[in-house]
């Protein structure tokens, strides 16, 4: 679940801002505030990895993609190629524990963490050096915790031919990334600064000082096969030269000694944040994907002497005395990957309807970003009419969709109908023939319904219906947000009738304070700002309206 969005320096936004997400988000805001920049970084972000055009790290424009946003320059704020851009993810992990997030934790999370944290932030930041043809990456930022406390940050390295031979990205595995690891598109990342809060490395700690003999037993083993003339060739690529083998064998005698001794806190944790430092990791785009086993500066290695003792010769198997910032990054990674698969952008304006439609053969899974898969979908899922129907039923809208092939049952042309309630007989019309309003409101019903858990965004579904039936789409939202659906929703809106029925459903207790958010977008010399406007348990604003709530209709009648 996507938890908040931080922007700077993107199109209408400069100084940063945050925006803070619930299943319910309404985006206010005058014209040209800033409102749809919101929902363009996300858009921007999903297309970016979806058609992974040669691991770019932005694609502002893309073949198949659902904005365009011109040029990486357009993007930036003022348009100042010397600015940095900066968008931050931060991710509420789920609960469940049969999701893929938590299945997989196993692979990336270190093992002396009894779990992965209930949120994690992502942020990369990108720039346009001078003299240079491309965007490239400033640097990546991994955070953990309802704080999002820092936890490290990486900067890009070059990679050479044959860096990424001993790459252990299990991601590959599950056929999430097309290309291989070496292909040339790819990108690393080195660890640059690991946070030490004490918070976060105790635990670490505390597993390291239960086990000290066991260390120490593991390590003198390791030494003794150091002096081994055979353990060279037995290790093969680990260490290549004897320079290397005796470097190693000097960092094993050294720990031999650390581990003998009481173990300091202090110490055993600037010993281990050091190791991290360097910690690398292979980036497909902006996503990381698998740490690399990349060699540090100056032949020092992301493996201490004692891991690596202790993963060859312990039998309790591997002991925890290094937190692996690698294999955090990769897991934050495919956090990412499943918030932008999860989303689901819709535009302000739906494919206007047609009077006849050719079966494709296809069976689809949504409307289509802009409602063009509608009719297909109806027409193999009979089961979904009978929902959708129910739902304009409540609505009050009058209709009911009835979906029929023309002509010979062996055809392949098909129409969408629309039966008119509230008549004392049944009549149906094209969907084409009413008005214009139904045809953009249904491909946005259709999909609250067809679909379940996903971050379905939409600019102003108001867009040509009543005020009435605008207030009754806060039931639809309410709805879609629980069980079976479990949708969320991030709405760009000018409609004051939806927040109104909103606060209505807060008051009657059908609805929670916390499951809406509405933020109000307003714009400054300093660029586009964006408030929370916190709602309390009656459904009253804690917060002025900036300007007055609708103050429209008053000064209208003054």
């Amino acid at each position: 679940m996507l938890k908040a969005l931080e922007l700077e320096n993107f199109k209408a936004f400069g100084e940063r801002t945050r925006i803070e997400f619930a299943p319910i988000t309404l985006i206010f805001g005058e014209n040209s505030a800033g409102k749809s920049s919101i929902l363009q970084s996300l858009s921007l972000l999903k297309q970016t990895r979806e058609s992974r055009e040669g691991g770019a790290l932005l694609l502002p424009r893309a073949e198949t993609g659902t904005v365009d946003l011109g040029s990486f320059q357009e993007l930036l704020f003022d348009h100042d190629q010397s600015r940095r851009l900066a968008i931050k993810l931060s991710m509420r992990l789920p609960s469940d524990k049969d999701s893929e997030l938590r299945h997989i934790r196993h692979l990336f999370w270190p093992s002396f963490l009894p779990d992965v944290p209930d949120v994690l932030s992502f942020e990369m930041q990108l720039h346009w050096p001078e003299n240079e043809r491309e965007v490239s990456l400033h640097q990546l930022s991994l955070g953990i915790g309802e704080e999002e406390k820092e936890l490290a940050r990486f900067a890009p390295v070059q990679l050479k031919k044959g860096d990424t031979r001993r790459m252990i990205g299990p991601f590959f595995f599950y056929g999430r990334h097309p290309r291989h690891p070496g292909d040339p598109q790819m990108r690393a990342a080195a660890c640059q600064w690991v946070t030490n809060d004490r918070s976060i490395w105790k635990p670490l700690y505390e597993a390291a000082a239960r086990r000290t003999a066991h260390i120490v037993k593991s390590i003198q083993r390791l030494r003794k096969d150091l002096e081994s003339p055979q353990f060279l060739e037995r290790e093969g690529s680990f260490l290549e030269s004897r320079e290397e083998r005796e470097k190693f064998a000097k960092a094993a005698m050294e720990a031999e000694e650390f581990y003998s001794a009481p173990l300091d806190e202090d110490k055993f944790l600037e010993r281990v944040t050091d190791a991290e430092i360097g910690n690398t990791v292979l980036l497909d785009g902006f996503v990381p994907v698998g740490p690399t086993g990349l060699r540090r500066p100056a032949g020092r290695r992301t493996m201490l002497p004692e891991v690596f003792a202790t993963m060859r010769y312990s039998r309790g198997g591997p002991l925890p005395v290094t937190f692996d910032v690698g294999s955090v990054a990769t897991f934050a990674g495919h956090a990412v990957e499943t918030v932008l698969e999860s989303m689901f952008p819709m535009g302000p304006f739906r494919r206007p309807p047609e009077r006849w439609y050719i079966f494709t053969g296809s069976k689809p899974q949504d409307v289509g970003y802009r409602g063009e898969l509608l009719p297909d979908l109806l027409f193999r899922s009979p089961e979904l009419v009978k929902k959708t129907n129910k739902w304009l039923e409540r609505l009050g809208i009058g209709y009911a969709i009835a979906v029929r092939p023309v002509g010979s049952r062996a055809s392949d042309l098909f129409e969408v109908r629309l039966t008119d309630l509230r008549r004392s007989k049944d009549v149906d019309v094209a969907l084409s023939d009413v008005g214009f309003g139904i045809s953009q409101l249904l491909p946005f019903v259709v999909q609250c319904l067809a679909t379940e858990r996903q971050i379905i965004s939409i600019e102003q579904p108001e867009v040509h219906i009543h005020p009435r039936l605008q207030a009754d789409l806060g039931d639809l939202l309410v709805e879609a947000i629980r069980k079976p659906h479990y949708q969320r929703f991030i709405v760009e809106t000018h409609s004051e009738h939806l927040v109104l029925r909103l606060q209505r459903l807060i008051r009657e207790r059908k609805l929670q304070p916390e499951d809406v958010s509405v933020i109000y977008v307003s714009r400054g010399v300093s660029g586009a700002q964006a408030q929370r406007l916190a709602i309390d348990e009656s459904g009253d604003f804690m917060d002025d309206w900036p300007g007055g709530f609708f103050p429209e209709r008053l000064r209208e009648l003054v």
